[in-house]
């Protein structure tokens, strides 16, 4: 018989006893038939109940221990299960601390709002309310026979300065129903003579009662008496923005031509003598040519910026119509004119420049245009050309005005931003770029126009079936009237246009890498049987002049505000009434209930 002492017995039974709990580990598995394995259970687990001294609970999920095999309520416990739930319950938890959800089960924890969140809008694209430094007071009462004479006297500074009462800085808010602007006439205004003549002639002509819109109030003195501070125009679409700015431009440029010495009289290098023509023929034709010393070759005085050649092509026949009764010199500069032919124009006097701003950095690097006369910059859709795209363009020609300005004895020039919407994104550029600017702004900015009526269709009543919804909606509406479809995507228009045109449509479409683009817009602007839909992009939603549009449709809802306003837009413009129809489908529900609720409550659009 073999016999083991004491110390080689223990030690057998402590490796005996490791052994055995290394197999448990892999096995998984643990019978208690065995008292002496029990007794080793009841040891490994007295301290903990000895501290927690509590009675024992039937063997729940919830309560299995972290140990194998003390009370599993079946033959197997699966260690990794045990792990994965017991990490989740602590997650859990520290999320809810995180949170902090109410104890109250009648209130909602509200969720954070993110990117994935539906009707989400980033804060560069949030329209807040703007107020104007400018106001117009209501108990101004303005003489509409009050004229001007050609050239400035003290009698018309006296009486401009009476006229700028109308204007109070930083006065009481008004509402639009109290404005009271059929006493404000163009005339009141100290605009010259032949100004006022291209007014009545020119683009406002058909416009009965002839009288200067809110935004054109408020814009015009502040132009006018000032050289030094920059402006920023800012008012809904349809509201005469374009005049605006144009209109005192041309004032102050012919202001500068009668205080200018004429050309005949500049004299020669040398001082002495004074330069002749040696016929009266060349003379006149010289003085007709030039008219005054301050014109130049290829040195405009104020130029104008627009984002796209459409808008460049509208803002220079709205000149030209105005230069007919003004006599200024208008000039279109974009990327895609005959270079030759725009050379060629530079190479006489030119008054005003309208422009894009790759066109017209492209002129300045290639020494065929120079700016060091340039006083007056107007930025216009400053929403797009503060963007990307177009900045380092924008910025690149204001920091060229204000350095031709400074050279030249620092000079007086302006600087005109005008926008239908000023994102947040576009008001900080504008803090940064220009300091201290004197905000204009209408009572309507960033709201809905108040003779538009809105109609908002849900597409769960078409199955989701926007072509079916398209052509119900052509049916109810006058297929006569003018109508314009706005898709998001450019392959979206494209089928849009040919799914029409299979229904007999007179459907036409405008959107990118489109060459006949002005032929087509001249189409749908006179109306011709053919082109009585315009199916479009975000291309035609900026600036084109749409006056006779009846009725608008979002095929696609916009993704921000800012597109949702310059798209309904295009309709009720200049006090004429509109309707615009809305698609609502599930992923942009929330944008558009958010929207109804604001056009409700008349309330910024944000």
């Amino acid at each position: 018989m073999f016999f083991l002492s004491n110390s080689q017995f223990y030690i057998n039974l402590h490796i005996n006893s490791n052994l055995f709990i290394s197999s448990l580990c892999s096995k998984r598995t643990f019978h208690t038939s065995d008292k002496l394995l029990l007794y080793s259970k009841r040891a490994v687990f007295r301290k903990r109940n000895s501290i927690t001294q509590k009675t024992r609970q039937p063997p729940t999920k919830q309560t299995l221990p972290r140990y194998h095999g003390s009370n599993t309520p079946s033959g197997s416990f699966s260690v990794d299960r045990f792990k994965i739930n017991n990490n989740l319950k602590s997650l859990n938890s520290t999320r809810q601390q995180k949170r902090q959800i109410p104890t109250n089960k009648y209130i909602k924890p509200s969720i954070p709002v993110s990117k994935k969140t539906r009707g989400y809008i980033p804060a560069k694209f949030k329209l807040l309310p703007i107020e104007s430094d400018v106001k117009l007071t209501e108990n101004k009462q303005q003489n509409a026979s009050q004229t001007t004479k050609n050239d400035l006297s003290d009698k018309q500074k006296t009486s401009r300065q009476e006229n700028s009462e109308l204007l109070n800085l930083k006065g009481k808010s008004t509402k639009l129903d109290s404005l009271r602007l059929e006493h404000l006439t163009f005339e009141s205004m100290n605009l010259r003579q032949e100004v006022l003549e291209a007014i009545r002639q020119g683009p406002l002509k058909e416009v009965k009662p002839l009288r200067p819109t809110e935004i054109q109030a408020l814009t015009i003195p502040e132009i006018l008496n000032s050289e030094r501070q920059h402006i920023l125009c800012a008012a809904e679409t349809g509201s005469g923005k374009t005049l605006a700015y144009l209109l005192p431009i041309i004032n102050k440029i012919k202001d500068q031509e009668i205080k200018a010495p004429p050309f005949s009289s500049i004299s020669t290098i040398d001082g002495n003598e004074e330069l002749t023509s040696s016929s009266h023929e060349e003379k006149e034709s010289e003085q007709s040519l030039f008219k005054s010393s301050i014109r130049q070759l290829n040195r405009p005085r104020a130029i104008v910026l627009l984002p796209s050649r459409e808008l460049v092509e509208q803002v220079l026949s709205v000149s030209k119509h105005l230069s007919h009764f003004a006599k200024f010199r208008p000039i279109a500069i974009t990327s895609h004119k005959n270079r030759r032919f725009v050379r060629k124009t530079l190479l006489m006097p030119t008054d005003l420049v309208v422009a894009t701003p790759a066109g017209l950095i492209e002129y300045i690097e290639g020494k065929n245009i120079s700016l060091s006369e340039t006083r007056y910059l107007v930025i216009d859709e400053a929403d797009t050309m503060f963007n990307k795209g177009f900045d380092e363009d924008v910025s690149s020609i204001i920091e060229q005005v204000k350095r031709s300005n400074l050279t030249q004895d620092n000079r007086p020039f302006q600087v005109i931003v005008v926008t239908a919407t000023l994102p947040k994104s576009v008001n900080e550029m504008l803090s940064k770029e220009l300091p201290f600017m004197k905000r204009l702004t209408s009572h309507s900015l960033h709201k809905s126009l108040p003779n538009l009526s809105h109609n908002f269709i849900d597409l769960k009543q078409f199955n989701y079936n926007k072509l079916e919804a398209i052509i119900q909606i052509l049916k109810t509406y006058s297929t006569s009237a003018s109508t314009m479809i706005f898709c998001n995507r450019k392959l979206t228009a494209e089928r849009l246009e040919a799914f029409l045109h299979s229904k007999s449509l007179p459907v036409i479409g405008l959107y990118g890498d489109i060459d006949d683009r002005t032929t087509k817009l001249e189409s749908f602007r006179n109306q011709e049987p053919h082109a009585k839909i315009l199916v479009c992009t975000d291309l035609a939603s900026r600036g084109f002049d749409t006056t006779f549009v009846d009725h608008v449709i979002l095929f696609d809802f916009p993704t921000t505000v800012v597109d949702f306003l310059h798209r309904v837009g295009r309709t009720a413009r200049a006090g004429k009434r509109g309707k615009a129809t809305y698609f609502v489908s599930k992923k942009n529900r929330e944008l558009a209930e958010r929207i109804k609720r604001n056009i409700r409550d008349r309330r910024v659009l944000s």
